[in-house]
């Protein structure tokens, strides 16, 4: 029997822990609610985790309060001072131009989330920008973060969004809305480039032993507890990347103040999945020299960790710093190698894998096969032995050197099949399902409801969206995404 209590918004309590003991990262801020704002879609799931009531979504406090226009005792309307390494360079002050905290909610569970409006208006880290967010872009984010966690990838979320009637200017003239992001913790790399940069040694090392005592609680009376602290960051990084490439998918801004302390994915903009395995795709137009392409994602993450290490030089010895992040690598290449060999549905170690692997992803880049589809055939493809891609040479080859490779498992064919269709996903979010929500959003709010059960539930046969596991339409082929997105 469930015993949960549910909770109304009015019993929230939404005391911040990291403002109490470091309130030189906040400022307080007032938000700007949108004109005439409408629900759109809620995460029940999320929902059901926060244990609040889900008959609150009925009444327009709940939007109002999505709309930054609802006070309750506790909230705390802040943004964040931060600063980062944007394509390379060091910005010495960025923040949370678009983000508004409310505060940090505790479910009975003892678990923590933090919850932050994405577009409630303008911000002291707003620049030149007017702190608000666009249908587009939040419809994307708030997709992509149910996404990735049904996927199994570490990610922030969101619970909710709304949009209004106010007219946005991007490249064109747009409606604005509003989401709801949830996190553990939305620490960035960043929080502690800006302490460590502007010599406030005392604050850094407050949010450094902050950061340890709430989210690494393991290493907390550990005499060595800032090296093992930074040995986790990177190893929880480089397993994050690794998640990435397994299922192809590009962040697209990779900057250092789009990382998370935890290790999450954050800042969903201009990202995308491949569809052929290319490493040298872009899916960001705003990034001219490819700098963050998805075969270039995790260098990236390496050198993003090594500026963490140089703000975090005054607690670690250069020893181990260097030897932290000389362990990247293997940490990334052994995980990237373990997925693989699980969408591959091959679970023994043999001397021969990595080759094989390389054999693989090359024949995927000279055939040019879709890449989820591929993998997903191939699940099937234990018990039926067929494919419905095209013959060819490529292909053949590996046929026979794949079924070779399975005759040294142990595992029964039909037992490999259910494990990889549980590996595979049917249903990846390629940019133009985003794009069919977003051109319905208003009008037939309902395919935003279909897109999101399916790319929540992403291993499911769905056949009734079978058109949605398939490549982009010829009239969404040439589909692009900037940091706007």
């Amino acid at each position: 029997m469930n015993t949960k209590p549910l909770l109304k918004l009015a019993d929230l309590n939404f005391s911040n822990r990291l403002k109490k003991v470091c309130p030189h990262l906040f400022v307080q801020v007032a938000s700007t609610p949108l004109k005439n704002p409408v629900l759109l879609h809620t995460n029940l799931d999320l929902l059901n985790r926060l244990e609040l009531d889900p008959r609150e979504l009925e009444k327009s406090s709940f939007t109002r309060f999505l709309n930054g226009d609802l006070d309750f005792e506790g909230l705390i309307f802040s943004s964040t001072y931060y600063s980062g390494h944007q394509f390379g360079y060091y910005v010495p002050r960025l923040g949370d131009g678009r983000a508004i905290m409310l505060g940090e909610v505790v479910n009975s569970k003892g678990e923590h989330f933090e919850l932050q409006l994405k577009g409630a208006g303008l911000t002291p880290f707003s620049r030149m920008g007017d702190g608000k967010a666009v249908v587009r872009s939040s419809i994307r984010e708030y997709l992509a973060s149910a996404h990735l966690k049904a996927l199994n990838i570490p990610t922030t979320e969101a619970l909710a969004i709304i949009h209004g009637s106010d007219d946005v200017y991007r490249e064109v003239v747009e409606k604005a809305a509003i989401v709801l992001r949830v996190s553990e913790s939305f620490l960035r790399f960043g929080h502690f480039q800006y302490f460590a940069n502007t010599k406030q040694e005392a604050e850094l090392k407050i949010l450094v032993d902050f950061t340890i005592d709430n989210y690494f609680k393991e290493f907390a009376d550990h005499p060595n507890r800032y090296v093992l602290f930074f040995q986790s960051v990177v190893k929880k990084t480089a397993k994050l990347f690794a998640a990435w490439q397994s299922v192809g998918f590009a962040h697209g801004v990779l900057n250092t103040d789009n990382m998370s302390i935890l290790g999450l994915t954050i800042d969903y903009g201009p990202f995308g999945f491949i569809d052929n395995f290319d490493l040298d795709h872009i899916c960001n137009h705003s990034d001219h020299e490819g700098r963050y392409s998805f075969g270039n994602q995790p260098p990236i993450g390496l050198w993003n960790l090594e500026q963490l290490g140089i703000a975090l030089q005054s607690f670690i010895k250069e020893e181990d710093l260097k030897r932290t992040l000389d362990s990247y690598p293997l940490i990334f290449h052994v995980e990237y190698r373990r997925l693989l060999k699980e969408k591959l549905g091959l679970y023994k170690n043999e001397a021969s894998d990595e080759e094989f692997l390389k054999k693989t992803l090359n024949m995927l880049v000279s055939t040019k096969l879709d890449y989820t589809q591929f993998f997903r055939e191939l699940s099937h493809y234990q018990t039926t032995k067929t494919l419905t891609f095209p013959s060819s040479p490529e292909l053949t080859a590996f046929l026979i050197q794949y079924e070779e490779r399975l005759s040294l498992e142990k595992t029964a064919s039909t037992d490999r099949q259910i494990k990889m269709l549980a590996t595979n996903p049917k249903f990846i979010l390629r940019n133009y399902l985003a794009q069919i929500a977003i051109e319905n959003y208003d009008s037939n709010p309902v395919v935003l409801f279909q897109i999101f059960e399916v790319l929540s539930h992403p291993y499911e046969e769905w056949t009734e969206f079978e058109e949605w596991s398939r490549p982009a339409p010829i009239k969404y082929k040439n589909l692009s995404v900037s940091c706007s997105s």
